[in-house]
């Protein structure tokens, strides 16, 4: 198989509401198209909400599942930047994301679901006025995983422990995600730290490059909070997703010191807030 290639036949599977084959789901349904009307839709902010998801799952089942080009990238970039601007401006639509977010594990419902939490994190943490910055990160957020394209599914959703040679081939995607965005010319510096910091810790202990304290950057902080938390809280075929409260009590007892402690207690106060206000669970 040539490295441009990727083998769909074994492709994970979309979400129900998807009943196409995926090979021809992104031709029918032109899910870029169908995220930016329902953006635009005069609905309630759950079911802009639901649609929204619904509409990113399709666009990033397509990124994950065709060769990674400049063209690909920035046609699912367009309505990713949109999805921002609706976080930034609507309070009532960044509520209902918060909560509506898929526990289905596949790789690209957990890009969705990573990008959407990011945005949001971002949105609370960041306070920015730089419309430009969140919509940047935005992007940067939803591609943070691009690199799982080029693993074999047969590792991303092996049911138990991964063997020492898988574990070396999955830590190597946030290199290979990288890589792959600099052939398409898309690789900036939000998605460089985006990508390739997703999996670090501050202090010293994550991968690749094992970064400690200020190289590693707030952005892929929030890229990483988001990351272990929809990891944690998400249904697999050989576990059970823990609740909000659940997650939240073990990356506070057990992995606070992997990230800026300011940061970190901003993160959880977002989940706090929003479980008493919209009734997370």
């Amino acid at each position: 198989m040539k490295p441009s290639q990727l083998n769909t036949s074994t492709a994970e599977p979309l979400v129900q509401f998807v009943k196409d084959d995926p090979s021809e789901w992104g031709k029918k349904n032109r899910p870029s198209e169908e995220l930016s009307a329902a953006l635009k839709a005069p609905t309630s902010s759950d079911a802009k909400a639901k649609a929204v998801f619904e509409h990113c799952s399709g666009l990033m089942h397509n990124l994950m599942n065709e060769p990674v080009t400049e063209t690909l990238i920035e046609d699912t970039s367009q309505p990713i930047i949109e999805l921002a601007e609706c976080i930034i401006a609507d309070e009532e639509v960044s509520g209902s994301l918060l909560r509506i977010t898929s526990h289905d594990y596949y790789t690209y419902t957990h890009c969705v679901n990573v990008g959407v939490k990011s945005l949001l994190i971002a949105k609370h943490i960041l306070k920015t006025s730089d419309d430009n910055l969140m919509k940047d990160l935005g992007v940067g957020f939803f591609l943070h995983d691009i690199g799982k394209s080029k693993v074999d599914p047969g590792i991303l959703n092996k049911p138990g422990k991964l063997s020492d040679e898988e574990f070396t081939i999955m830590r190597n995607h946030p290199e290979r995600g990288a890589q792959l965005l600099k052939r398409a010319n898309s690789l900036d510096e939000i998605r460089k730290i985006t990508v390739l910091q997703h999996h670090e810790k501050i202090d010293g202990s994550g991968y690749p490059y094992g970064l400690k304290g200020k190289e590693f950057h707030q952005f892929g902080q929030i890229c990483a909070l988001a990351d272990i938390y929809d990891a944690l809280t998400a249904e697999r075929s050989y576990k059970q997703g823990m609740t909000v409260f659940e997650a939240l009590k073990l990356m506070k007892d057990k992995m606070s010191h992997h990230f800026d402690e300011k940061l970190f207690n901003s993160f959880i106060q977002l989940f706090i807030k929003e479980s008493v206000q919209g009734g997370i669970s």
